[in-house]
Order: structure tokens, then C-alpha cells, then sequence
């Protein structure tokens, strides 16, 4: 606790001291005290100050003496003790009023006591009271700095500064992602975060970040009262320490509780950051080794992936999920490059802490702003676990940071020396998911056929494929839209029904002597016909390139 005015007041040298006015403030924290018989002393004040002064500056002049004691006031001093009778007289009445309102301590000293001798027994008070709070401090930061080294977690780190304090504890990431928590806490981690998870309160924590020094005192509907101090590593901010307390205001030890916690956490964090660029440097590599032929034998291939956690004996498939627009999205949000670094941080440590709760042994890698899954076991043989896990990457996009992510799928593969393809494959379907299904998809290779094929037209010659578009479906497009007809979505239903005129009339509510008339008009138009093979597949392929073409 820090040194107040009511303790001062006990000094022997103040034992005849009166109180004028603002008795209601007596536990204003005092920093030191100061003479203050200048006019302008108010413009020197830092704050926590006990002014002294017999206002000899201000003798006769009454508006004066109430500016003076305004501006005291108004600096941030503890309290103001006086000795009026000699220069001043009466203590203006008015200015007794507004320290009571304001709970600002003014004090009538005896005229004989010296301030020498005040100051000299204050600063005893203080000084002593300084080396208590750093001796403890020191404790504090001894304990805390213990649990690190003994490899404690979050959780131990927010224990031990809760039974310093012994007030509930918890420690978040930037993102607002409860680290870990105290024992004592009273709300599981994850409904804190959506406690946390709200507009007015992300604002607040965002401002904290702007200002190292601070404290923030959270005050919010429906969230429990906290004070929050910054986690600062290079002058950028990666989480919070923070307690639930509900006074409105920290007292000394808490802040410092607080603070040394904060510094014990940036040390950590500091080392995680460094965990996670060694990380995901290794495994960078690795995957441009794999992919690149560049391993000798497939034992050096098993060996290298179980020293980073993947048993790929099992066989694996690969999953590919990269961030819709990612640079416009960093533009639009107007986002410093260590934001961006932020984001694809919590994006891949969330995903990589997802895919191993449902299969360990599987390798998560982040290679050109893309999360790359080696996915083994049996979740990349079911189609329950390969959606579970896509899914899973697809939400995290949208908490993390309202990201939309697309994610494309290849084939299992048993053969290690098939990773290579198998990445490929994942490439493709990642690129035709978003080419046909747009911002958000999700597309397995087995589903890709020959769009793949299409799509590297595409993208080396594009007029290729519009020429392809306009030799075969064009017409049946065209006509369609004069005469209001159905030649296309009978074509269209035709051929995803395995050519089954029967199926096909059923879906269209139609006879089937009017889809074959509807086939043969298609015939007319384009020269192709679906009951030639040939045909039929120049009439697939165009179809597809229409689907290209749209998006």
C-alpha cells in the first residue's frame, strides 16, 4: 500500500495540525513532499505531492490565493498544508467549499513547527515504505520468474501472481484468447472469451496496446471488473495480465503484482515468438524439401517428419487453406506488417493446436501465407474426419480475425514418394473451389475432374477457353435468353444424370419425348450432339469453361 495523507498526519511534528477542508480525502497516496512558496509551484507538480507554504507570496491579495490553491488542486498534489496566520489570515472561505467538494486535504500547520522538520520525518515515511515495496517487489518478481523456469504454463504464471495479490489472475493473448488463469478464477476460459468478445471492449484493450504505461480499468455490462496492464515484447503489444477487482482503483502492490507478471510474460512470449518462427521455419523447409524430391531414401523422409511430430508411415492427405484476398484485406484494414505477422501467428497456432487434438500425428506447416495440413491416420481416410477438420480451419478463419479461408483437398496417398502430387492435387482443387464456388470454399480433388485441365488454360490462355465457351454453349445460351427456353438446364441436368432421359425428365417435371426434343434442339445449334461420345464431351468441357468464365 502506498504512503497516504492520513499517515503523515501521525507524524509527531503534525500531532497539532488541524484539518480546514477535504477530510474525506485523507488516503490520497502521497509520492513526496515539496515547499512550494512560489506563485507558480502548481506548474512543477508531477502529482502526489504534499505542498508546503505559508502563501507569504500571496499577502493581501485574495483572488490569488484562490487561483493558487486551485491550480494546486488541479496538478494532482495529495494535499496542501498551510500555515495562514502570519501572511494570509483567514482562509478564504470559498476555496475551503471546493476542496471539500473535491475531497482535496487542506491542512493548518502550527506556526512554529519548521517544514524542515516535516519534510525530514515525511521522507523517513516514505523512504522506508519505498524499500518495503521494492524488497517486495523484488519477491514478487523472484517467484514469478521461479515458475517460469521450472516451466510452469500461463496457468502457473497467473496462479502465482494471484496468490501475491490473492485476487483472480488470468493472462490473454492480443487477441483477447485467455492464455491461462488463475485457480481461483471464476469463469472457465472459454466463456471469458466471449465475455471479452465484443466491440467496446476490443476498443479499449486496442488503446491499452497504443500505451505501455497504462493501466485499464474495465468497466463493462455483463463482464467482471478488471484491471488490465499490457504485455509489451519490441514495443508491440502480444497480450494482457489483468485482475478481477472491483474497487475503483489498484493499490500499490497489485500494480506491481501486475506489471512484474506482464514483464515475466513478455519473456515468455518473446520465447514463443521464437519458438514459432524456428518452427515454422523447420517445417517450412521440410515441406519444400518433401515436395521438392529432395530426400535421398524414404527413411530420411520418416525420420525427418517424426523429429517434427508426423508419422507419415500411416500415409497422409494433404490440405491446403490459404486466405481469401489476403493483400486487399491487409490494405482494406489498413494493417501494419506486425499485424499481418500477428494474424498468420494465432491463425496457424490455432490450427495446428485443432488438427492435433483430432490426429497428433499429423504436420501443420505455414508456407507462403498458407496453412499446409499433411494429414495422417485414419482422419485423412474418413470423410467425417477430413470434414471435421476443414471445417474446423474455415470457423478459425472467422474467429481469429473474420478471415474467409478456402481450402482444397487432395486424394490419400500410402506412397511417400506420391506427397508431391498429392500437394498438387491439394493446389488444384484449392484453385478450382474458388474459381467456381468463389470466397469461402472448399473443394476435394476427386471433385476437381477435368476443371483442372480447363484451369490451366485459363490461366496461360485464357482466350483458349472462351473459344472453347463460345463453339458450344454459347448458342444454347443465347437462345435460352430470346426465346426463354430450358435447352440449357435440360443439357446441364442430362449430363449430371449419367445420360438417364427417364431420371432426367422426372427432375425437370417434364416428358421425355420433350427432353429429347430439347437434345436434339441443342444438336441444332452447336453441330454436337450428347448421343455422339465425342460430342458429348466437347459439350461437358464447355460447360465447365462456362462455369470458369462466370466467376
Amino acid at each position: 500500500m502506498s504512503v497516504s495523507v492520513e499517515q503523515i498526519l501521525k507524524l509527531g511534528a503534525l500531532s497539532q495540525a488541524r484539518i480546514l477542508a477535504g477530510g474525506a480525502g485523507l488516503q490520497r497516496a502521497v509520492t513526496s513532499v515539496t515547499v512550494g512558496e512560489v506563485p507558480d509551484i502548481a506548474d512543477w507538480l508531477s502529482g502526489g505531492e504534499i505542498v508546503l507554504s505559508t502563501m507569504f507570496a500571496l499577502t493581501n491579495d485574495v483572488d490569488r490565493q484562490r487561483d493558487f490553491c486551485r491550480r494546486i488542486m488541479a496538478a494532482g498534489a495529495s494535499a496542501l498544508f498551510v500555515k495562514p496566520k502570519r501572511f494570509v489570515g483567514a482562509f478564504p472561505p470559498d476555496v475551503l467549499e471546493i476542496a471539500d467538494k473535491r475531497n482535496f486535504p487542506i491542512v493548518e500547520v502550527p506556526q512554529e513547527i519548521r517544514w524542515t522538520r516535516i519534510m525530514q520525518e515525511a521522507m523517513e515515511v516514505l523512504i522506508n515504505r519505498q524499500a518495503s515495496l521494492l524488497e517486495k517487489s523484488q519477491e514478487i518478481h523472484r517467484q514469478l520468474l521461479d515458475v517460469v523456469i521450472e516451466g510452469g504454463g500461463w496457468g502457473e504464471v497467473a496462479s502465482a501472481a494471484s496468490r501475491v495479490i490473492d485476487r483472480p489472475v488470468l493472462v490473454l493473448d492480443v487477441s483477447l484468447e485467455p492464455l491461462g488463469t488463475s485457480d481461483d478464477f471464476p469463469w472457465p476460459e472459454s466463456e471469458l472469451h466471449r465475455l471479452l468478445d465484443s466491440k467496446p471492449v476490443r476498443s479499449q484493450f486496442e488503446e491499452l496496446a497504443k500505451y505501455p504505461n497504462r493501466v485499464l480499468h474495465l468497466v463493462e455490462k455483463g463482464v467482471p471488473p478488471l484491471f488490465v496492464v499490457p504485455i509489451v515484447v519490441s514495443r508491440s503489444c502480444l497480450g494482457y495480465v489483468g485482475t478481477i477487482n472491483e474497487r475503483p482503483e489498484l493499490d500499490e502492490m497489485e500494480r506491481v503484482a501486475l506489471e512484474h507478471a506482464a514483464t515475466i510474460a513478455a519473456v515468455e512470449m518473446a520465447r514463443d515468438q521464437v519458438r514459432f518462427e524456428t518452427e515454422v521455419r523447420l517445417k517450412g523447409d521440410f515441406v519444400d524439401d518433401l515436395i521438392g524430391g529432395r530426400f535421398s531414401s524414404e527413411d530420411s523422409i520418416l525420420r525427418r517428419a517424426s523429429f517434427l511430430g508426423c508419422d507419415l508411415s500411416r500415409g497422409s492427405t494433404v490440405v491446403v487453406a490459404d486466405v481469401d484476398d489476403f493483400e486487399q484485406t491487409m490494405v482494406d484494414r489498413k494493417l501494419s506488417e506486425n499485424d499481418v505477422q500477428r494474424l498468420k501467428a494465432r491463425f496457424f497456432n490455432r490450427c495446428t493446436r485443432a488438427v492435433s487434438e483430432i490426429e497428433p500425428g499429423s504436420l501443420v506447416s505455414l508456407k507462403s501465407d498458407r496453412v499446409i495440413v499433411f494429414l495422417t491416420g485414419t482422419a485423412s481416410r474418413e470423410p467425417r474426419g477430413l470434414d471435421q477438420i476443414t471445417s474446423r480451419m474455415q470457423a478459425l478463419g472467422r474467429e481469429v480475425a473474420d478471415l474467409s479461408i478456402s481450402i482444397g483437398v487432395s486424394r490419400h496417398t500410402d506412397d511417400l514418394n506420391g506427397l508431391r502430387k498429392a500437394f498438387e492435387e491439394a493446389l488444384a482443387a484449392l484453385k478450382v473451389g474458388r474459381k467456381l464456388q468463389g470466397r469461402g470454399s472448399l473443394m476435394q480433388f476427386d471433385s476437381v475432374g477435368s476443371y483442372k485441365l480447363l484451369l490451366s488454360i485459363w490461366e496461360h490462355d485464357p482466350d483458349e477457353l472462351r473459344s472453347l465457351f463460345l463453339e458450344t454453349i454459347d448458342p444454347v445460351e443465347r437462345y435460352d435468353k430470346q426465346n426463354d427456353s430450358q435447352l440449357l438446364n435440360t443439357l446441364t441436368t442430362y449430363l449430371a444424370n449419367n445420360e438417364n432421359l427417364s431420371q432426367t425428365a422426372k427432375d425437370l417435371y417434364a416428358h421425355r419425348h420433350t427432353i429429347r426434343y430439347r437434345l436434339q434442339k441443342v444438336a441444332d445449334l452447336t453441330g454436337l450432339s450428347v448421343f455422339r461420345s465425342e460430342d458429348k464431351e466437347r459439350l461437358s468441357l464447355g460447360l465447365k469453361a462456362r462455369s470458369l468464365l462466370q466467376v
